[in-house]
């Protein structure tokens, strides 16, 4: 279950009365004091965002405070604390992990592997606001270390922080200016921002809202290169140089991989990735996806090959259909073998649970995608659709009333009359035909057709329904 924030109100009396007399003895200068309250307070309630806020402003104090020699010595003491919060990680226990973390930043807020123990306790738990805070705290004392800044924009476009994703992105693309990946991140950032309910940019292009025309315009030159066939090719024959040249780190190699797979080199893109796999030590999943998505291309080569075949043969289409299948099928089993690796490597991380239930919903497994949405609707970016697939799923099993409350549900926060909303309305109203309520479903299918009179097969079924009176 996702660790939610708490306010003062949330909060017992007891945690109530000790945050009062926290904050009693900070105003009094007794930092020490105030600090050992509120971090006992924040290790009980770690949702508790104004005890949270006060204490690290207690500890910024602190570690002001702290000269050289007495820094020296908060580095040893907190590294044996971090390195018993990494063991309590990878055990699954992530709120003891998150503990240790909070002991540890009360000797030196500045601790990097304290953060970063903090930030993925916050992700293991499903609590962004507890890592962005770490992440926040890990650039104000080291602004210019890129995975903390490129982890802090991945961890503000989860929150949909669109707009404050955008300018770590700046700031990176900056630190970076010749960096291909940070280009395309960058541009990634801004249409993301683009799509936030406060509408930031007030109708202006994103190009406006970059540091300035000349900078906006690189990107835009850099990203028609990026797509042009002949670029890549001119980008791999740099890369390889430099490669065959020593500079072999993992970066290069990572910037190949790509590049392989946009020139569809499939072969040649799985085995820097792999090289990439080797060097980090561990399979991060989103190169786990990347080699999944090359490998699926060579695999659906030879369905191509058999399509082109039944048109040129078509006495033959009986074979050929049967080859298609069986190859469709090895696809679709390899993804499952994937997407399940991934979930069990990461099982906290719900949009992998998403990309899971999505390919057993597509492979009829109904049952466990239905296991697998039922987890995935805890992720706000998912939850909506997940909870349609939930619907969908018991409209399968033939459960119409459940499959009907939990659509209904999903529709009543959707908004906009957008694809999404279409799409589930059409869904719920399969689910009233089914369950024999005819007039309610062509009631839901006409709050499609006045949106959009051709989509899918709605006008047909308003007329079949309303026929059958």
């Amino acid at each position: 279950m996702a660790l939610q924030r708490k306010g003062f109100k949330d909060v017992s009396t007891d945690v109530k009365t000790n945050y009062q007399k926290a904050i009693g003895a900070i105003q009094k200068n007794n930092i020490d004091y105030g600090m050992m309250l509120l971090k006992a307070i924040v290790q009980r309630e770690p949702g508790f965002v104004e005890a949270r806020d006060q204490l690290r402003k207690a500890e910024r104090i602190h570690t002001s405070r702290i000269g050289f020699l007495g820094k020296v010595m908060a580095s040893i003491k907190t590294s044996g604390i971090v390195t018993a919060g990494k063991t309590l990680l990878a055990a699954g226990k992530t709120m003891e992990a998150m503990k240790k973390a909070e002991d540890a930043l009360a000797i030196q807020l500045s601790s990097i592997p304290a953060l970063n123990l903090l930030a993925q306790a916050g992700a293991k738990l499903d609590a962004g606001f507890i890592t962005v805070e770490a992440l926040e705290i890990a650039r104000e004392y080291f602004p210019k270390n890129i995975a903390v800044l490129d982890w802090l924009a991945t961890a503000y476009g989860q929150e949909k922080e669109g707009v404050k994703a955008l300018k770590i992105r700046q700031e990176i693309a900056n630190l970076k200016p010749n960096d291909l990946d940070a280009q395309q991140k960058l541009r990634a950032a801004a249409a993301m921002a683009t799509m936030e309910k406060g509408k930031w940019m007030e109708g202006e292009d994103y190009r406006t809202k970059l540091k300035d025309e000349a900078q906006a315009v690189k990107l835009e030159q850099e990203d028609r290169i990026a797509r042009a066939a002949d670029d890549v090719a001119g980008l791999i024959v740099e890369y390889e140089k430099q490669f065959k040249e020593g500079k072999q780190n993992i970066e290069i190699k990572r910037k190949l991989a790509d590049l392989y797979q946009k020139a569809e080199r499939h072969d040649k893109a799985i085995e820097f990735y792999n090289m990439v796999v080797k060097e980090m030590g561990s399979l991060d999943p989103h190169i786990d996806a990347e080699i999944e998505k090359s490998t699926v291309a060579q695999m659906s080569a030879s369905v191509k090959q058999w399509e082109d075949f039944a048109q040129q043969n078509p006495d033959k289409k009986a074979e050929a259909d049967a080859n298609i299948a069986a190859f469709k099928q090895q696809i679709l089993s390899y993804r499952l073998e994937r997407a399940l690796y991934r979930v069990n490597k990461y099982p906290n991380d719900l949009q992998l649970r998403f990309d899971l239930a999505l390919l057993y919903w597509e492979s009829g497994a109904v049952d466990d995608a239905l296991q697998q949405f039922q987890l995935s609707q805890k992720n706000p970016q998912r939850r909506l659709a997940s909870i349609v697939f939930i619907g969908r799923c018991f409209a399968e099993k033939r459960q119409f009333d459940m499959a009907i409350e939990q659509i209904t549900k999903a529709v009543g926060e959707m908004i906009a009359m957008d694809k999404q909303k279409m799409e589930a309305l059409y869904h719920l109203g399969i689910c009233h035909e089914s369950a024999g309520d005819n007039e309610k479903a062509v009631s839901i299918y006409k709050d499609i057709y006045q949106a959009n009179i051709k989509y899918r097969d709605v006008g047909e079924r308003i007329q079949r329904l309303s026929k059958k009176g």
